[in-house]
């Protein structure tokens, strides 16, 4: 039996003995519909490859997942019906060779150099949509996903505290994970479930909402904080309680905008990326010896070639074949609303841009990158201008964090600092942990991978960098696809488009969000259906649905005339 030290969690080798037992019932259980395709620019195989390739993320022993049985009953954790429930896709190609142990989407198996797998998070459990109509589903590749976060952990939390507490339930889990299940292997692996549990339950408590999450909400950058500033840092007080949920941003696009994130903090995708390693079970070194600063579990090729993909795939057309035939008459009429200014306020064109017609929406100057490279350019509507609820701008731009050991390392001019605003602390210890996978990336990245790597984000010379162009502020950009990402606004608070469009008083203020059904004239998921596993309160703190009023005093005809154009984005 090996051991390994895996930043700081030793792990009790074990062996995985495929439970075909578990494999047919979670076959059987397997009973959903297979998802239609839509024409995104993406190939089976690159879809698979967004789908599982592991990025850094270590969640548990990959194979403690496949023999963990579920906490009230001995079916299978991941048996599809329970992963369904909490509302990740089933891989409707399951059991084949990109997937041979039946994953849900966005979850992959990360190697690691001396031991075995761990499971992990990928980019496509946060982005990757379907919607279902008729008793079709339809795959959104890149869309924001309806999972439950929370959920997912606390149920993992759950199984496993469960096969700790019930010796029967503990020597089935013992028997399909051990090669040589006898009474030592057994004692170090439940040792090993305790310390592992007691790690996750530590992320559990720093990542769980005042007010929950639900379906296709987190709290990212709080989540991020926590473990950077906290756990990586070494420094417990800053801890805050995550209370800025926020929708998963549609991807398609992303790689081409000047700024992301829905406040615009960030331009360098790898950096971007990294980041969200280290929220979603990735881990980083930033104490101890100056040689190990900035080790951490992000994997820099895969992450490269996952964002060379985004950058392939392309906005979802609305499939008439499926979900009916636009009117090209109220699509048209809608059209001259997008454009028009009225009452003084601006166009919904003026915020969200159209493509030209050579194609092209409105980019930066290509004399301002030192490669010559335009971005498209998005636009910043200052949080009074806005109106919509401001926790998740105001927590980013005003939170603070300690710096501990790391102060008289950082670079000037905070040297010394026990105190940083976060966005700058994030900025340093997150470059840090990038710098460090750029510089020992297998194999080495050419002079022009690294230029690709952060996006062309650098200015000419002479030219102050990029810096985030208003933190107190949300980003508006190109809404292609639009009709594929409900519920809208920031933090998931209207549940389609023609909600948006009402005077924000008039928005519904209570309604489920979870069921994939499609409500293809509001253009939105049905908020009343009984699969809707979430009722979403607008009351609560983070999820107020007011603002965004531009365009609300149409009439109910020109309201239908824009949701008709905005099918065709």
């Amino acid at each position: 039996m090996t051991r390994v030290r895996e930043f700081g969690v030793t792990v009790v080798g074990v062996l995985l003995a495929g439970s075909l037992a578990a494999i047919a019932a979670n076959a059987a259980a397997a009973n959903h519909t297979q998802p239609l395709y839509l024409d995104q620019g993406w190939n089976d195989t690159e879809r698979n490859q967004f789908y599982f390739t592991p990025q850094g993320s270590y969640l548990i022993p990959y194979a403690w997942f496949l023999a963990l049985e579920q906490a009230q009953n001995s079916k299978p954790f991941n048996d599809a019906k329970h992963i369904a429930r909490i509302g990740y896709l089933v891989d409707d190609q399951a059991y084949t060779a990109s997937n041979p142990d039946g994953l849900p989407i966005g979850f992959a198996k990360e190697p690691v150099s001396n031991g075995d797998a761990w499971l992990g998070y990928t980019c496509a459990a946060c982005h990757t949509g379907e919607v279902r109509f008729r008793g079709k589903n339809i795959r959104v590749d890149g869309a924001p996903t309806l999972a439950d976060f929370t959920l997912f952990n606390q149920r993992l939390i759950e199984a496993l505290q469960a096969t700790l507490n019930q010796p029967r339930k503990f020597e089935r889990f013992a028997q399909q994970v051990l090669s040589t299940p006898d009474a030592t292997s057994k004692a170090a692996l439940r040792a090993q479930v305790a310390a592992q549990l007691d790690v996750m339950q530590q992320i559990y408590q720093r990542s769980t909402p005042t007010v929950p999450y639900g379906n296709g909400r987190v709290d990212a950058f709080g989540i991020i904080m926590n473990e950077v500033f906290a756990r990586d840092l070494h420094q417990p007080l800053n801890v805050k309680v995550p209370t800025a949920q926020v929708s998963y941003p549609f991807l398609w696009g992303t790689p081409q905008l000047d700024f992301v994130q829905w406040n615009g903090s960030a331009n360098n995708p790898f950096g971007r990326n990294v980041g969200e390693v280290l929220g979603t079970f990735g881990q980083a070194t930033l104490t101890g010896p100056i040689a190990q600063l900035g080790t951490n579990t992000a994997r820099a090729r895969e992450l490269f070639m996952l964002e060379n993909l985004v950058a392939k795939l392309a906005p979802p057309q609305w499939p008439e074949a499926l979900l009916g035939k636009i009117d090209s008459e109220k699509a048209a009429r809608g059209r001259a609303l997008y454009s028009a200014y009225r009452n003084g306020e601006p166009s919904c064109e003026s915020c969200h841009s159209l493509r030209d017609a050579s194609g092209q929406y409105p980019l930066t100057p290509a004399a301002e990158n030192l490669f010559g490279v335009q971005f498209v350019e998005t636009q910043m509507i200052g949080l009074a201008d806005i109106g919509t609820d401001p926790l998740m701008a105001l927590n980013f731009a005003t939170r603070n964090a300690f710096t501990g050991d790391l102060a008289p390392l950082l670079p000037a001019p905070f040297t010394g600092a026990s105190v940083l605003p976060a966005p700058v602390l994030l900025s340093i210890t997150v470059g840090m942990a990038a710098n460090y996978s750029i510089a020992t990336a297998q194999p080495p990245f050419a002079a022009a991978e690294k230029a690709a790597l952060i996006g062309y984000r650098i200015k000419a010379p002479g030219l102050p960098p990029y810096v985030p162009k208003n933190l107190a502020a949300y980003k508006a950009r190109p809404i292609s696809g639009i009709w594929a990402t409900a519920p809208y606004l920031h933090n998931g608070s209207v549940p389609n488009l023609y909600q948006l469009l009402l005077p924000p008083a008039q928005r519904m203020t209570l309604f489920g969000v979870g069921s994939h059904d499609f409500d293809a004239d509001a253009v939105g998921y049905v908020s009343e259906d009984e699969d809707a596993t979430f009722l979403f309160d607008t009351g609560l703190p983070g999820n107020s649905n007011a603002g965004h009023d531009y365009g609300t005093d149409l009439t109910a005809d020109q309201r239908w005339d824009l949701i008709e154009f905005l099918k065709t984005l």
